[in-house]
């Protein structure tokens, strides 16, 4: 099998490449890491026997983030919740209602997301050298992780994209695997995938990015699966199956010597095929991963008291109305209007955040004062309504905020690392009848831009431009020189 054709599907302006491969009823989605470049994937004997392989039990999907390897390049790093959005709509694409994601390292966020937050989407889920807390910037040491091993991690990376282009991430995937070939070949698939100013920008957005509170939410069956001897501590792959209530964790056998980059990938593939083709328990789609939103006008009494029942009555129509306008246009669901509070749903935190300050900003221009809270968490359909701790979560933050603040959960903070949004720490806070003390954020900044990268292709060399088109035309040329040379490299591994 040569690599199929290219398709694209418009993601906000840029367009975002994939391929398809197979056919069958059982749908399967991969989300590749930064460097996994797709012509050139094919071009590598193991890898191509491993992708053609997945069309042999399922359609199969794969793609990288968007503005890397053949998609457009994109002006800013695309957010967990965009990232999550481009999975359903390659799904909705090309007609996929259910399917297994598969996310590979950095990729295993967005695959987690989506799972949690649309469970009648996703049958299984694998998780590829995964951790789920963050590595900088948190206020507390991510779980599974020494001080030591999280600082190596950090700066061996760092290192990687101060060098981009080399093949230094060879061993900071698979240590078995570092030869000088294999270097020379992961060379060629970074520099076509990113540039390193994207590929820096890429890891910092990853060193700050935390998904956990996310795993609880996923209820089909999920594996987190992890190479022998990974920068990646075993404990914490371990602590992301454990949060996944049907998680399991499988430490893969080590790569034999002189193994050749796709060669690792054989148990991997392993698990995908048992994964799509076992039987799954159907997922109770009546819960699900949400954002919720509430507002409440601040000192509502007072206004009242001064502007008179007839007044007020106008006014707070036209409030609702505007709250209304403004949650339709950021994608959520107006639920409930009691009083003068509101209650709103939405899919993803960063929009519902961004919603809040424009609620917010858009009472004060009518004369109120109004407070908002927003928290993400795991609810429950109740009819057109939504249940759960979540949402009583999410009223007690709401209620903790002061006049004109928008106030969120850490789970919010996490989740929308990379958007533009910025917090203060707002401290500690009893929840009324919600356990443990809850630490705030308060929101500082909704119009910040995101952090930019520069909007520019890779710069090729001729040989590699020439390597690029071999793969394209001639698959099979590229594919036997690599053949022969992994089988010398293992010969002198022995």
């Amino acid at each position: 099998m040569d690599p199929p054709a290219v398709r694209y599907v418009q993601r906000d302006g840029h367009a975002l490449a994939y391929q398809v491969v197979g056919a069958g009823e059982r749908d399967v989605v991969w989300l590749f890491e930064i460097n996994m470049h797709l012509d050139l994937m094919w071009t590598d004997p193991q890898i191509h026997y491993l992708m053609e392989r997945g069309s042999t039990f399922a359609r199969t999907v794969y793609f990288q983030q968007r503005g890397l390897g053949l998609s457009d390049p994109v002006e800013h790093l695309p957010t967990l919740e965009q990232q999550a959005d481009d999975i359903v709509a390659i799904m909705d694409e090309v007609g996929m209602r259910q399917a297994v994601l598969v996310g590979v390292a950095s990729g295993s966020g967005a695959v987690a997301l989506v799972a949690a937050r649309s469970p009648e989407r996703v049958t299984g889920v694998v998780l590829i050298q995964p951790f789920a807390e963050r590595l900088l910037g948190g206020d507390h040491a991510p779980s599974g992780w020494t001080g030591a091993e999280r600082d190596n991690f950090v700066d061996e990376w760092r290192g990687a994209a101060r060098n981009w282009g080399s093949g230094s991430t060879v061993p900071l995937w698979d240590p078995q695997e570092d030869s000088a070939f294999n270097r020379r070949l992961m060379a060629m698939l970074e520099r076509s995938s990113a540039t390193p100013a994207v590929a820096h920008a890429h890891l910092e957005w990853i060193f700050r990015l935390d998904y956990s509170d996310t795993l609880p939410s996923i209820q089909c069956p999920a594996r987190a699966l992890l190479v022998p001897g990974s920068p990646v501590p075993v404990a914490a792959s371990q602590y992301v199956a454990d949060r996944i209530p049907a998680g399991s964790f499988h430490l893969l056998p080590p790569s034999p010597p002189g193994a050749s980059l796709g060669e690792a990938w054989k148990p991997i593939i392993d698990h995908v095929e048992q994964l799509a083709t076992g039987g799954h328990p159907a997922s109770d789609a009546g819960r699900y991963l949400a954002s919720v939103l509430f507002t409440d006008v601040v000192g509502s009494t007072e206004v009242l008291a001064r502007i008179g029942d007839a007044a007020y009555r106008d006014l707070r129509a036209a409030h609702e109305w505007q709250v209304r306008d403004v949650v339709e246009k950021a994608g959520g669901r107006l639920l409930n209007v009691a009083g003068d509070g509101t209650f709103s749903i939405f899919d993803g935190p960063a929009s519902a955040v961004r919603c809040a300050r424009a609620v917010v900003d858009g009472a004060t221009e009518l004369g109120l004062e109004v407070r908002a809270g927003v928290h993400a968490g795991q609810v429950e359909r109740n009819g057109p309504d939504v249940s759960g701790m979540t949402v009583h979560i999410g009223a007690r933050i709401g209620a903790t905020a002061r006049a004109g603040e928008v106030l969120v959960s850490r789970t919010v903070r996490d989740l929308v690392v990379g958007s533009g949004l910025r917090f203060a720490d707002a401290g500690e806070h009893d929840l009324k009848g919600v356990p443990d003390r809850w630490p705030l954020y308060s929101l500082t900044d909704a119009d910040h831009a995101p952090r930019t990268v520069p909007r520019l292709a890779p710069k090729l060399g001729m040989i590699d431009q020439a390597i690029l088109r071999t793969a394209k035309r001639a698959p099979q040329a590229l594919r036997a020189l690599v053949g022969a040379a992994n089988a010398r490299q293992r010969r002198l591994s022995r």
